[in-house]
Formats: structure tokens, sequence, C-alpha cells
């Protein structure tokens, strides 16, 4: 453990210079492509989205947070030397204790990719992970999931798991569709709900940007 602790941080030195050069290695296919050129600079446009949770770190997201500049972004990942990767403010967690480490209704977005189906498999594991993100949403709070449809991933398709039941399918920032098959090869499938309105009082949001407040302000 101590080994790779080690490399990861050695790598993420090495790839935190090529950024400051402006040369950013990033993952080549398409469906990453995707979710940083247009569904993460979408969701920071968003002046409803002050707060977010991206769950899943490796060499290839250690820049997402730059790519959410209005937004207070917490990273998590269950391996601790990965946390090399991770944002400014991270957990080490696993997302099935995501109830113990964040606020319930504290968060405007959660995005977890590349995380079902990859360690995340157990249908009860699933259901607590996805039942807890959910509670730590605010009301109106975004859920995106991205996820292999093909086998051995998609043993727990999103239509199958029941936390999500009660939210309410809308479109994928910057997509138009609930539901986007990004990457042919594996069925990289990106699909967004929303906690409804009416579900509880949120949590008083107290932790904005000064651009986000100004945008929440001059929307009335």
């Amino acid at each position: 453990m101590l080994a790779k602790a080690e490399l990861y941080r050695t790598a993420a030195r090495v790839l935190s210079t090529l950024d400051r050069t402006g040369w950013i290695l990033r993952y080549r296919w398409g469906d990453r492509r995707l979710l940083e050129d247009v569904i993460l600079p979408t969701l920071d446009r968003d002046p409803a989205v002050s707060s977010a949770l991206l769950v899943g770190c490796a060499w290839y997201t250690r820049h997402y947070p730059r790519l959410l500049p209005r937004t207070h972004v917490l990273t998590m990942e269950i391996d601790p030397a990965k946390a090399a990767f991770g944002g400014e403010r991270h957990l080490v967690a696993n997302m099935v204790e995501i109830r113990q480490h964040v606020a319930p209704g504290s968060l405007d977005a959660i995005v977890c990719n590349g995380v079902l189906g990859w360690g995340l498999d157990d249908a009860c594991a699933v259901e607590a992970a996805f039942a807890g993100a959910v509670r730590c949403l605010k009301p109106g709070g975004l859920f995106l999931l991205g996820w292999n449809d093909i086998a051995p991933r998609n043993g727990c398709a999103p239509d199958t798991i029941a936390a999500l039941e009660g939210l309410e399918a809308v479109p994928v920032p910057g997509l138009g569709a609930h539901s986007l098959v990004a990457l042919e090869r594996n069925q990289h499938c990106y699909q967004a709900w929303r906690r409804p309105e009416e579900d509880a009082t949120p949590a008083q949001n107290t932790d904005q940007t000064p651009e986000k407040r100004r945008a929440s302000s001059a929307g009335g």
C-alpha cells in the first residue's frame, strides 16, 4: 500500500507539472471527453448548483474539480492511495458509508461515474450507497450516474435500484436527454435524476461562491 501510494503521489506531481504548462493529459475515450467538455462545465454554469460531490478518483480525474471553478467540490475515493488524485476537499471513504461523512440535504449534485459495476457491485451495497447519496442531496439536487450497460458491469442496472425510484428522471446537463450512451464499445451510459423539491425542507445553503450567489439573486 505504501509503495502504491508513493507511486500515485509521484504520478500526481508529474501530471500537475504538465497541467501547469497547459498540456493536460486526459483519458482519450469519448465518454470521458463528453463528461469533461460538456457535462461538468454545464453543471458548473447552473446557478442552482453550488456544491457537488465527485465519487471515484484516478489519474484521469485529477483535473475534474478545476472544471467546476464556481462550485465547491468534494471528492470521494475508497482507495487511500488515490487521494493524490482527489480535490482539495477529499474523503477517503466507501460510498456505502456516505451518510457517515456528508450531512443530509447538503449537496446540490453528486456525480457517480465509473463506480457502479467497478467495485460497487453487490446489490445491497448499491442500495445503501445510492440511498445514502439521495439523502445527502438537497431537495432539487441532481444525481448523475455513468455506468456500463454491458456484462459483467451491469449486474445492478439503474432501473432495478429501489433507491432511485423516488427521484425524477431529468436530462443530463448539456445533453438534453435523461439517458445517453456515450461510448458504444462498452455501452457507457449517462443518466440523471433529481430529488423532488417537495421531498423535504432543504438545508440552508451557506457555501455558495460569490459568483453563484449573485446569479441566484439575479434570478429572483
